[in-house]
């Protein structure tokens, strides 16, 4: 494990030297074709005195490429990854990082060549991947290990080509018989390529949890089945595991759907493992500055909601209250305090009604217009929510959701919001299966743009007082 662990860091260690070179050559590169070219857009080449500019920014540029790298998830592991996979997640980092140094010097008030910078963002993304590419290929790094979920011919066939065709960096741990199917004996050839058999989802779920294995592939028949492993072992962890079916032809005519290759075999990408970390910087860098915003604006409603609390009612003005995030991890929201001290002191966890007689004077009022979240605005500065998301639960109801709620867990693979897709559509006593479809959907297909329309359908609700 410390041999391990040792590589790793090595691996660490000379991609992050690299990055850096090649952040450095791509700026001097940038700087120097534009000097003798005249680029599309540009009416003359660049003065030679206009290298000065290259002196003043070289340490920031190369400064701020491993942090883009960093958010990206270029850094967590020495896996072998495909190049198509390492040429996004690049081309990602890449875009993000001249976005934040564009705005850098807009602040600054800094003059650039903005040809250079658009020269540099394609340099560096090619470099980039060719030393990335290049370094996979000169430090040996582990093969991801994959268990099949089947027995059968797919099974089999799957096995075969990780096999045959290793530059895919799979290497198969073993296989798990389909759930509630007889599976016969395999041949010796099937045998050597599926590896040992495993004994039930549990111990695919501990391989899993320790980190032995790395993905699974469904290669059998579809059924209910796979709603219920998926269930097992998918959902509870922040590491998750990417998830590939075999596709029947029925699964290869539904469209929008991201695929992998083992040589002629298509294999679609059910759940995929780090998928957020493309959005979630600059999800985060939105949640930092709508958050802070709505603070500021919201500071004179701030003081009179906490008069109110204060002289309607004995108790803190703040309440806080432990509820399940994401990857079921419990954290404390903060909200304005709308019932009665102790109010399920007898009770224990009990679902809010309308007309609930534990309310204050003004708590239905500050529910109503939900104004008693607006302290939550704290929870999503500290990074433990999301402006937009799936709500928090409290523990209790977390776990009876669990346990008769199919597909429940995979809604704490995103950070909770303070509002979310469940909330500007459903109703406020919307069964829980409703809402884990509308947070389903959210997750699937989140983007700034669905942040935005949640967030102004949103107001408009709290604006008409509507029970969601």
């Amino acid at each position: 494990m410390h041999h391990d662990s040792s590589r790793a860091n090595g691996w660490r260690f000379w991609a992050f030297v690299g990055d850096l070179g090649v952040a450095w050559l791509a700026l001097y590169l940038a700087f120097q074709i534009r000097i003798v070219a005249v680029l599309p857009g540009s009416a003359d080449t660049l003065p030679q005195e206009r290298l000065v500019y290259f002196d003043l920014v070289w340490v920031w540029v190369v400064a701020a490429q491993p942090v883009a790298l960093y958010f990206f998830g270029l850094y967590q592991s020495r896996a072998k990854r495909p190049r198509l996979e390492i040429a996004r997640w690049v081309s990602l980092a890449v875009l993000f990082q001249t976005l934040a140094l564009s705005s850098g010097l807009f602040l600054a008030s800094q003059a650039f060549p903005r040809s250079v910078l658009v020269l540099f963002a394609l340099l560096n993304a090619g470099l980039l991947v060719l030393w990335r590419v290049g370094l996979q290929s000169l430090v040996r790094t582990p093969m991801r290990q994959v268990v099949l979920v089947g027995c059968g011919p797919a099974a089999a066939d799957v096995a075969r080509k990780i096999r045959e065709h290793h530059f895919h960096g799979l290497e198969v741990r073993g296989y798990l018989p389909q759930p509630g199917s007889a599976c016969a004996e395999p041949d010796d050839e099937s045998a050597a390529a599926l590896g040992p058999r495993l004994e039930n989802a549990a111990q695919l779920e501990r391989l899993l949890a320790s980190g032995e294995v790395d993905d699974v592939i469904l290669a059998s028949e579809a059924g209910d089945w796979q709603t219920a492993l998926i269930e097992e072992i998918a959902g509870t962890r922040p590491r998750r595991p990417t998830i590939l079916l075999l596709p029947g032809p029925f699964e290869s005519l539904i469209g929008t759907m991201r695929y992998r290759w083992i040589n002629d075999l298509p294999l679609i990408e059910v759940m995929r493992e780090g998928d957020w970390r493309a959005a979630m910087p600059i999800k985060r860098l939105f949640d930092l500055a709508g958050a802070t915003a709505l603070a500021l604006a919201a500071a004179p409603v701030f003081v009179l909601v906490a008069m109110a609390v204060r002289l309607t009612s004995t108790g803190p003005v703040l309440f806080r209250q432990e509820r399940v995030g994401r990857a079921l991890r419990p954290f404390r929201v903060i909200k304005f305090r709308t019932m009665r001290r102790d109010a399920e002191s007898k009770s224990g966890e009990v679902l809010a009604q309308r007309n609930d007689p534990r309310l204050t004077s003004v708590g239905g009022f500050l529910r109503r217009y939900r104004l008693d979240e607006l302290p939550q605005l704290w929870n999503v500065l500290a990074g433990e929510m999301s402006l937009v998301g799936p709500r928090p639960e409290r523990p209790g109801f977390v776990q009876q959701h669990l346990a008769r709620v199919p597909g429940y867990a995979e809604r704490f693979a995103a950070p909770p919001g303070l509002t979310g897709l469940a909330q500007v559509n459903g109703e406020y006593h919307s069964t829980p299966e409703n809402k884990l479809r509308y947070d389903l959907a959210y997750i699937a297909n989140r983007s700034l743009w669905l942040d935005l329309s949640i967030l102004v359908r949103t107001v408009r609700i709290v604006l008409t007082s509507q029970g969601v």
